[in-house]
């Protein structure tokens, strides 16, 4: 059994107003800070940006206005823009596509080549220039995970620059900075923290320890969900600590056929990815529940009594309502029906092929099709 967790966290309201002195203590001396466009308007935000630059008068600051996840093109971009000006440790305030493109400056920073040439699991690479994530969206996880996905336009795939090395040195958490978020875009969010622990908790690479991880995140987020009363701070700190957890089983386990769903469906039709997995979640879900397994059961902190197989059945029933709740959409709006299903099918089972072999159990074309007929 292998487990890892490699970032310092520190989570607490207002803990964003104290970036200047992480930055300090980890030795920087000139920070690049790249932050998210729609937090310009933030009054609280401003009074972060202010701290940072009392502390550091020389500070380089990008906004990043790129809209949806970001490509290698940027990428490549936005670390020229970062090599002219030579900060020697960098901040990334935002959602997890400012996030992952922090860590790609970063390494980008101390390795002067081609974006593209680090997509995958890039070896023998320097180490990066130290990075601090300030996620003002909490669920997709980036802030604390060595993973970065990036664009590839020319083959229309979402790939990524993977290696262990991308780990923040420190992730700061507070609640406030999500508070002026659109909702919609916080569900959609918690809705990816939800993916990772269902997916992971699945995994058949999962370990006794990842399943802790998956557990916590899940009945956090789950319940933080449930409750509607997510423009609480302590609401925002549970998806908080639930998007870690999500995320730190997923690194430690690994992804099924949701995130593989919400990966193709993502790129294909530019869904943001935490609401395209919440598309498929349930209904990969209830159709490995038809097959037998009733592991779910687990995830249900609320049932008391009978089988595993009524706890399941049971929970299945309480996604039924929470996404009644949030108003989660099928897969109509997108453009698909009974007409063409086969083919969304076909395409995801060839393209996915690693995440389908994921599944708790065997998933096929036709277990896909199946999938894919619940939601048209």
């Amino acid at each position: 059994m292998n487990f890892f967790l490699s970032t310092d966290l520190c989570i607490g309201v207002n803990e964003a107003l104290t970036v200047h002195e992480h930055l300090q203590a980890l030795g920087v001396k000139k920070p690049g800070i790249i932050y998210d466009a729609s937090l310009t308007g933030s009054l609280y935000f401003q009074d972060v940006l202010r701290n940072i630059n009392a502390g550091y008068s020389n500070s380089v600051i990008y906004c990043n206005e790129f809209k949806g996840e970001p490509t290698y093109a940027h990428l490549e971009n936005v670390a020229e823009f970062f090599r002219r000006e030579s900060p020697d440790g960098l901040v990334a305030i935002g959602g997890g596509s400012t996030i992952d493109l922090g860590k790609g400056i970063a390494l980008l920073m101390t390795n002067n080549v081609p974006a593209l040439s680090l997509k995958g699991f890039p070896k023998e690479v320097n180490d990066p220039v130290p990075l601090v994530t300030v996620p003002s969206l909490l669920g997709s996880g980036a802030e604390v995970s060595y993973n970065a996905v990036f664009i590839d336009e020319a083959q229309g795939r979402k790939l990524g620059i993977n290696s262990r090395k991308n780990f923040p040195k420190k992730s700061i958490i507070d609640p406030k900075l999500s508070m002026t978020a659109p909702m919609e875009s916080v569900i959609a969010s918690a809705m990816d923290s939800l993916v990772h622990c269902v997916d992971s908790f699945g995994s058949v690479k999962h370990t006794p320890i990842s399943r802790i991880f998956s557990i916590e995140g899940f009945q956090r987020t789950f319940f933080a969900l449930q409750q509607g009363q997510l423009d609480r701070a302590e609401a925002r700190l549970d998806l908080a600590i639930g998007s870690i957890c999500g995320v730190t089983a997923l690194m430690n386990s690994g992804d099924g056929p949701t995130n593989g769903f919400a990966y193709y469906v993502g790129v294909k039709h530019k869904v943001p990815h935490g609401l395209a997995g919440a598309i498929f979640l349930k209904e990969v879900m209830r159709y490995n529940h038809a097959q037998g397994y009733d592991k779910y059961a687990m995830l249900n902190p609320m049932h008391t009594g009978g089988t595993a197989k009524e706890a399941t059945a049971e929970l299945l029933e309480q996604m039924d309502a929470l996404y009644r709740q949030l108003a989660i959409p099928n897969l109509t709006p997108y453009g698909y029906g009974k007409g063409n299903k086969l083919e969304l099918a076909r395409n995801a089972s060839i393209s996915l092929s690693g995440s389908f072999a994921g599944n708790p159990v065997e998933f096929t074309e036709e277990s896909a099709n199946v999938v894919i007929d619940a939601l048209t």
